[in-house]
């Protein structure tokens, strides 16, 4: 029997075997790396993750410019969400982001 994963935050669902990201029951419109991007921030819930470690260990990169492919995306996704009324990823200055469960 196959047990499905998710991450719930109230009505944000994130579904670790369909790759999708439910706000409300609706799949949100987010590319793979958003995707992978949140997942990775919302399993650390309350912790502060650095540009590199979501660059290296959320989208398995390495390169050195990727640190801007990180924020870009991060960007876009902050404002998918918000426009969803969620609120839940903080900017913690040049350290990173946090993924914040009371929004």
């Amino acid at each position: 029997m196959v047990i499905p994963q998710t991450l719930s935050f109230g009505d944000l669902v994130i579904d670790l075997d369909s790759y999708q990201v439910l706000v409300r029951g609706r799949p949100l419109p987010l590319s793979y790396r958003e995707y992978a991007l949140l997942a990775y921030l919302a399993g650390r819930a309350g912790q502060v993750v650095s540009k590199r470690r979501l660059l290296e260990e959320g989208l398995g990169r390495h390169d050195p410019g990727g640190l801007r492919m990180v924020d870009e995306h991060l960007r876009h996704l902050k404002g998918v969400l918000q426009r969803e009324g969620r609120d839940c990823i903080d900017v913690v200055g040049d350290q990173g982001y946090r993924f914040v469960t009371q929004t």
